[in-house]
């Protein structure tokens, strides 16, 4: 063949080529130039983040943070977690791994262990080292690490769970925020970052001492009162703004300013310098950092998800996403990351204000709470019962909501069927208890009678034959566990019903009502960064 004959070739070669990417890309409903790999992705997690809040708070935000990301982005707004035992600790496990709590193995912040009868932390290992190592799958971090170990895959967390979590193992770099030094910390685990002095200097928590958090939404926009029954008040302070942080010798004073806007600053900014020392998304090889925003759990615990402390938050919480967003524009460039956002859980309403709220009409809604003094006293009252007083004292070994862990030396040498038997039928009793089975039953892929396929599914995916308690007890619709303001822990929609914005990238604008899930956010990284994750429960999300 000449010269001019096979440049004709060569060139029909590529035109079919072009062709068919082009076909597959319009059939595929992703844009060709979509193959670009980001060089960066930075997941937000932030905590307690309900999925109706970017609705309701909508008038309270700005046009360059939240609202930017909606405009330009691409918003899920029907996201579910799958899961029953919707806490910080599985959340923010179920987020990078793909996975629910049954095959990560973090079914609560704290659980026991049948292998080796450990009760145990849920990032803490057997040298009582903060790490990843209980968790039983790999983060998407972890194996784009282990295929590129030039790529870096940074945490950053107030509470150590959510940036551990997050990372996995073998990040690069992990820190968060030990409250009882009053430092930036991280643990043996992970390599010490160059930065964590800066960092320590830099963003110090003796700097907010004495500050003020005002209320700043206007009354045109028709915020929350100041003061909703049941909420709990500031530390030193009370339950209406303004909220002024203790002074450094308080003995509350660290948690003053963790239940402030002040501790979101804090993790922004220290998100901020991380991106900036290790120069996150500016070489070949592609980088993740996730960022753990804790505020907004510790404010809606104490003052719950009504509040005007939530709704001034976020509101906050936008500008910083602002700052975020321009930063990563000018550092990065829109086109070569992916900023996502999303929360490990929702919130359930309190109580105490759901339960009168439609007192005018001559109704009252059911709701209220179980405490863990009322499951025991049940638990060994009915089995002393039966069975005669317990020989440790109680037959109850431990109790980290939903999993009670039964004392084996206690219930040895009786019939297990039959102890479960009666512990099932005297929770079953309790006004609050909406749910109730054994590991035993859910060991055999059964399910309680009566209970609807989903939720069924939802206890499923937060079984683990090895960590989940011996009875497992979930309350009903409005009812909680504990005594903070409002909590989550349900496998009710209020719990699992969460946000999930992308921007950057190769994201289009769009609005999608498919419903998804937070574990489908690793298998879409993966598929960003070309790596294979192998079996997880999510799926790549459905993106234009």
């Amino acid at each position: 063949m000449d010269y001019e004959g096979h440049e004709v070739c060569c060139f029909m070669t590529f035109f079919r080529f072009w062709m068919l990417c082009t076909v597959v890309a319009l059939s595929t409903g992703t844009p060709a130039f979509s193959q670009q790999q980001p060089k960066l992705v930075v997941v937000v997690s932030f905590d307690q983040y309900r999925g109706d809040y970017p609705t309701s708070f909508a008038r309270f935000i700005g046009s360059r943070g939240f609202a930017r990301l909606q405009r330009e982005g691409a918003v899920y707004s029907q996201c579910y977690y799958k899961h029953a035992s919707n806490l910080t600790g599985p959340g923010h496990a179920s987020l990078l791994t793909g996975s629910y709590p049954a095959h990560t193995g973090i079914v609560g912040n704290d659980f026991c262990d049948n292998r080796n009868d450990a009760c145990v932390y849920c990032v803490s290992d057997a040298n009582d080292t903060a790490s990843a190592s209980l968790m039983e799958m790999p983060t998407v971090g972890e194996i784009l690490r282990e295929r590129n170990p030039r790529s870096k895959v940074v945490g950053v967390s107030l509470k150590d769970r959510a940036a551990i979590l997050m990372c996995g193992k073998g990040a690069s770099a992990c820190v968060w925020f030990d409250e009882s030094l009053g430092t930036w910390t991280t643990s043996t685990a992970y390599p010490r970052p160059k930065w964590l002095t800066p960092l320590n200097s830099k963003v110090n928590v003796s700097s907010y001492a004495g500050r003020t958090w005002n209320a700043k939404i206007p009354a045109t926009l028709n915020p929350a009162y100041d003061s909703v029954g049941a909420e709990g008040s500031f530390e030193g302070g009370n339950n209406t703004f303004p909220h002024v942080v203790l002074p450094l010798n308080h003995k509350n004073f660290m948690s003053s300013v963790m239940l402030s806007p002040f501790s979101m600053d804090m993790v922004f900014d220290a998100a901020s310098l991380a991106l900036k020392q290790e120069k996150l998304g500016l070489d070949r090889n592609p980088d993740l950092l996730c960022v753990g925003v804790s505020t907004t759990d510790y404010v809606g615990h104490v003052f719950g998800p009504d509040s005007r402390e939530v709704q001034e938050l976020y509101a906050l919480a936008d500008k910083r996403i602002e700052k975020l967003i321009d930063e990563l524009d000018q550092r990065v460039g829109r086109k070569n990351y992916v900023l996502i956002i999303t929360s490990d859980h929702g919130v359930a309403p309190i109580p105490e204000v759901i339960r009168d709220l439609p007192q005018q009409q001559g109704a009252r809604i059911d709701a209220g709470r179980i405490t863990k003094k009322e499951l025991r006293t049940i638990v060994d009252s009915v089995l002393t019962k039966r069975f005669g007083p317990a020989r440790s004292g109680s037959f109850i070994r431990a109790i980290f909501a939903p999993s009670i862990y039964l004392n084996k030396d206690a219930i040895s040498g009786f019939n297990r069927a039959e102890v479960l038997g009666v512990v099932v039928g005297a929770l079953r009793a309790h006004p609050g208890i909406g749910i109730v089975t054994t590991r035993d039953t859910l060991a055999l892929g059964d399910c309680p009678e009566n209970l609807d396929n989903a939720t069924c599914r939802y206890l499923r995916n937060s079984f683990h034959a090895a960590r989940s308690g011996d009875v497992l007890v979930f309350p009903k619709r409005y009812w909680v566990f504990g005594s903070n303001t409002a909590t989550h822990g349900s496998p009710h929609d209020y719990d699992r019903y969460v946000p999930l914005m992308l921007l950057g990238g190769r994201v289009l604008p769009q609005r999608s009502k498919e419903q998804v899930s937070p574990v489908d956010i690793a298998p879409t990284i993966a598929s960003w960064f070309g790596i294979t994750m192998g079996p997880v429960d999510g799926s790549p999300l459905p993106l234009k």
